[in-house]
Order: C-alpha cells, then sequence, then structure tokens
C-alpha cells in the first residue's frame, strides 16, 4: 500500500499535469483567437484603403477646381504682380508696355502648374482640405484609426486635363494590423492648356504691334475657345470659355493687353 506522503505526491504531481494541459490548451486557444483577430483586422484594414483614398482625391479635387478657375480669371497667375482688379478677380496682364517695349507675360504651361501647386499648397487651401476630409471621423466610427502626415500637391497641367499626384502619408489601423499609403493621384478633365494655346496665340498677334484678327482666327483654327474682347482706356480685355469636350469641367481665361503709354 501507499503511504500517504506518497500518495499526497501523487495527487500534487496530478494537480501540475492538469495545470500545464489547461496552460498549454488555453495558449493554443488563445494564440488562434489571436490569428483570426489579426487576419480579420487584416481583411478590414485592406478594404478600406480605397475608400480612404477617395475621400482625400475628392477633397483634393474639390479645391483644385476652385484652383484652376482662379488661376485661369487671373491670366495663369495665382498672385499676379501686375494686374487689373475687377471684382475679386487680379486680372493679369498678358502683354504690357515697359519703357516704349512691348513685354510678353504670358505664363508657360509649367509655370502655370507651378501657381496652382502654390494654391493648392496654401494655409487657406489646406485647411479647406482638412475641413472636409475631417480628421477621417466617418472611418473612424467603424473602428479605423488613420494617422496622417503633411499633404503635398504637385501637378502637371496637360492639354485638355490636369494631372495632380497628392503626396499625404497616411497609417490605417486597427487592433494590432495597420497599412501605409504613401501616395495618390487625379486627373481632372479640363481644358486649361487648350485655353492657354489660344491666349498665346492672341498674344503673340497683339504684343508685336499687330491686330488680332478673331473672326479669321476662329475660321482657321479648331474651335477651342470662345473668344471675346473689350476695349476699355488703353487696355483691351481678352475672355476666354473653353469649348468643352466629353467629360470636360469648365473653365475661362482672362487676360488684359496693354495697348499704350
Amino acid at each position: 500500500m501507499l503511504k500517504r506522503g506518497q500518495v499526497t505526491i501523487f495527487i500534487i504531481l496530478g494537480l501540475i499535469i492538469v495545470i500545464i494541459i489547461g496552460f498549454v490548451y488555453f495558449q493554443r486557444t488563445n494564440k488562434v483567437d489571436t490569428t483570426e483577430d489579426t487576419e480579420s483586422n487584416e481583411r478590414f484594414v485592406t478594404s478600406q484603403i480605397e475608400p480612404v483614398k477617395k475621400l482625400v482625391v475628392d477633397c483634393v479635387d474639390k479645391e483644385s477646381l476652385k484652383g484652376l478657375r482662379l488661376i485661369g480669371k487671373q491670366g495663369g497667375y495665382y498672385k499676379p504682380i501686375k494686374y487689373k482688379l475687377v471684382g475679386d478677380y487680379k486680372i493679369a496682364y498678358g502683354c504690357y508696355i515697359n519703357n516704349g517695349e512691348r513685354i510678353n507675360n504670358l505664363p508657360l504651361l509649367k509655370s502655370i502648374s507651378k501657381e496652382f501647386d502654390d494654391y493648392m499648397n496654401s494655409d487657406s487651401t489646406q485647411n479647406e482640405i482638412s475641413k472636409c476630409i475631417d480628421e477621417f471621423k466617418f472611418f473612424e466610427e467603424s473602428g479605423i484609426k488613420v494617422s496622417d502626415g503633411n499633404l503635398i500637391v504637385t501637378s502637371d497641367i496637360k492639354y485638355n486635363k490636369v494631372a495632380i499626384n497628392i503626396n499625404y502619408p497616411l497609417t490605417i489601423s486597427k487592433g494590432d494590423y495597420s497599412a501605409n499609403v504613401d501616395s495618390m493621384f487625379s486627373e481632372i478633365f479640363i481644358g486649361l492648356g487648350k485655353l492657354h494655346k489660344v491666349a498665346s496665340d492672341i498674344i503673340n498677334e497683339e504684343c508685336t504691334g499687330n491686330s488680332f484678327d478673331v473672326d479669321k482666327y476662329i475660321r482657321d483654327n479648331e474651335p477651342l475657345a470662345t473668344i471675346g474682347m473689350q476695349y476699355s482706356l488703353g487696355d483691351t480685355f481678352v475672355y476666354l470659355s473653353s469649348i468643352t469636350e466629353a467629360k470636360e469641367e469648365p473653365i475661362d481665361f482672362h487676360f488684359v493687353i496693354q495697348n499704350g503709354q
């Protein structure tokens, strides 16, 4: 027969074995649950990446249209130096006279892109974009957390569209899973480049001392814009409006030509 001390030892060993088995089972179960949670979070976060990016792009596009139209109505400038104030707009001189010399002041498309970038990255525009994004509260209601860095816009104005690169580092997370987004891209179909071509044709003619013939230009060239001219106190105000195709957004391009001292 077993002595009382031996029985006690067996009981203790039995309890230890039961505890070890329970602990191992708990760890395995917990590991399975944790893995399942991580995989679930990964699937959910992955499904939300495109909606998060779409929100950002939509907000940037909204302000982009405002900026492009402002710059169009100001002769290709965000903050022109030589201009005529008409209402809320500073309409830049496309051609002016300095010491008897005619100066072509129409910016190149590359320069207009820089003007647009300055508008988009200004404090006031950044504030409007931030209000639109609203700290990603819509997504946080579903358990998603979005941490962001600085948003920077660069652009490339083409013939009938504007390519917009959005450098905006984001970390999208839920639970112990996170995904990173560094940049987004958008295109706005708008004929700013087409209007710039027409403006260039007009200014190249007028700024060499010749008179631009609107009717002949319309007859001889592809219809890209309506052209209006208004003469006032030695200046010619030129108003161009794009003739849109397909999904193009409408836009105007205004500038002033100085005719005399």
